[in-house]
């Protein structure tokens, strides 16, 4: 397995990730992408890569929640260090406007600027689109990016189905464990090659750890329900979904 996103530099690890690590690898995760916000968390996610040579990857971008504070410095430095070889995307990346924001246009500014980077440095993108779904495939569909992941994906089968077929992949969290959640009924629609892994760890945490710390050891639930959803074996969730990841995030 590849848990494909989490945030391993919160202060929720700081005690205990070797152990983290430990329980993850004891449990089949072979690799863990943990996804920066900013300048700062991005040079959190490479020294974590550097910590843990071949286990820990890194992905640099800026989440929309944070353009206001990043400063063209800020960003050139994220555009720089898209080189480096521990980086395996730009993200995470894409528009919010759950909470009610008003600087939408701002937020697309540099997410346009964010794709360009992935087009220029050949990554694939890490893509947020909480309550901003339609204007976020929008503009990915114009930028013509066609390696990547929509996360912690939320909509409904028609949108999904807009997703894969602008070449891209989709992943759950945790919530596809909760009670009364519609996402199974949409995980039965995808096709298991392009679903990917991912815990949002420390967030998120799937049944039965809802309201615990999420870590990477608990993707394992969240393939254990989508080989439920599928009706096919825990191994081939497995096999199917590491190999998709290997194709969006280690293919070259």
């Amino acid at each position: 397995m590849i848990d494909t996103h989490t945030h391993l530099y919160y202060p929720e690890f700081a005690a205990d990730l070797n152990e983290v690590i430990a329980r993850a690898q004891a449990a089949g995760v072979e690799k863990i992408i943990t996804a920066a916000v900013d300048r700062a968390t991005a040079e959190q996610c490479l020294a974590l890569a550097t910590r843990y040579p071949g286990v820990v990857y890194a992905a640099a971008g800026v989440h929309p929640s944070d353009v206001s504070r990043a400063s063209e410095d800020d960003l050139l430095w994220i555009e720089a260090v898209a080189g480096d070889p521990a980086v395996v995307a730009v993200g995470e990346i894409g528009l919010d406007v759950y909470r009610g924001e008003t600087n939408l246009v701002e937020q697309e500014a540099v997410f346009e600027r964010m794709l360009e980077l992935a087009r220029r440095a050949g990554l694939p993108v890490i893509i947020h689109h909480r309550a901003a779904g339609t204007r976020t495939l929008e503009i990915v569909k114009a930028h013509g990016i066609t390696r990547g992941v929509f996360h912690c994906f939320s909509e409904d089968a028609e949108y999904a189905k807009r997703v894969l077929d602008q070449g891209l992949c989709i992943s759950f969290t945790g919530n596809i464990t909760y009670k009364n959640s519609r996402l199974p009924e949409v995980a039965r629609t995808l096709p298991l090659d392009r679903l990917l892994l991912e815990t949002d760890a420390p967030f998120m945490a799937p049944v039965p750890y809802r309201g615990k710390r999420c870590e990477p050891v608990h993707v394992r639930e969240v393939a254990l329900k989508l080989a439920e959803i599928h009706s096919v074996p825990f191994d081939e969730v497995d096999h199917v979904t590491t190999a998709a990841a290997h194709g969006v995030f280690f293919a070259g």
